[in-house]
């Protein structure tokens, strides 16, 4: 059964026959501007209520210097050799770092971090597979509040399909603890990411934002847990779009090798952090070295990247 929004956004529900005015486009357009204003934690008109709002509050520069020190401390073995300071490892001072994680928890109406580029890259790339039927689901690995997997569904309604299933992969406990061994600049970050809890969200409040903007229906799966336990085994047959939002090198390389082999070709891969300063760069580098794929890398932003698997 295709979602029916609740009263007041049901005015722009795609599904709707008795509105006239507007074509099915420009209906599916202002539905999905709606989606998108609700998954950014933006002022609506009331069409979706509870949003999410818990109490955050704002990590300081002084605090990510502190915990930065700390590391220091914590990651002395594997400092000492390289001679390096942890606030050297990880790249980046401490007022920048404290925006960043402000940006991640303090902004708390938002479902999703992304930026208006990220979000238009998979509406874009969405309606490419669906209009090319593009035999696959959609996921993201790395779900945290729900907002990219809600887009997703929405987008399977606002361009006519009918059939696919979107994945939530997230582990519902927050960032797995890197080994300092394989990416000793990902456990800084990830020892300094406990100021804002390791980015923990919850299964029952991802429901529940699916659930307010009426898209919780069987076509919503959710796959909670450690991205080397679960993805290996998920019941997917096959991938169109898949969007990996893991931050580390070893999740990164988790869930390419467990998704990557099931994207159908002309399916898309979206991974998030690539440009970041974390091991996520190099798995992809690895893994597509490894696999011999050389299909070009598209930036959607400074962040994140793209590339179409080959048909």
């Amino acid at each position: 059964m295709e979602p029916n929004l609740t009263d007041s956004a049901s005015l722009i529900d795609p599904e709707r026959r008795d509105i006239a005015p507007l074509g099915r486009t420009d209906l599916s357009s202002t539905w999905l501007a709606l989606i998108r204003k609700y998954i950014r934690g933006e002022p609506d008109d009331g069409a979706f209520t509870g949003a999410h709002t818990p109490n955050v509050t704002p990590v300081t520069a002084a605090e990510c210097a502190a915990r930065l020190a700390d590391a220091d401390r914590v990651f002395a073995q594997w400092l000492a050799p390289l001679g390096r300071s942890a606030a050297q490892v990880a790249g980046i001072e401490p007022a920048r770092i404290a925006v960043a994680l402000n940006h991640m928890h303090h902004e708390s109406r938002r479902l999703t971090m992304c930026d208006d580029a990220l979000l238009d890259n998979v509406v874009t790339l969405a309606r490419e597979v669906i209009e090319r039927r593009v035999p696959g689901d959609f996921i993201e690995a790395g779900a945290w509040r729900g907002g990219v997997t809600i887009l997703m569904r929405a987008a399977l309604t606002a361009f006519g399909d009918l059939h696919r299933t979107v994945w939530v992969a997230d582990s519902f406990a927050g960032l797995p603890a890197p080994d300092p061994a394989s990416d000793l600049r990902d456990a800084i970050w990830h020892h300094v990411m406990r100021a804002v809890g390791l980015l923990q969200s919850d299964l029952d409040g991802v429901r529940s934002a699916f659930a307010r903007a009426g898209l919780l229906d069987r076509r919503v799966r959710f796959l909670p847990g450690w991205f080397a336990d679960t993805l290996p085994a998920a019941p997917i047959e096959r991938l169109a779009l898949m969007r990996l939002d893991g931050d580390w090198y070893d999740s990164t390389r988790d869930a390419l090798e467990a998704l990557y082999p099931r994207l159908s070709p002309g399916g898309f891969v979206i991974v998030d952090d690539y440009g970041l300063p974390t091991g996520c760069a190099r798995a992809v580098d690895e893994y597509r070295e490894q696999h011999g794929i050389d299909a070009p890398l598209e930036w959607a932003n400074q962040q994140a990247v793209y590339w179409r698997k080959p048909l």
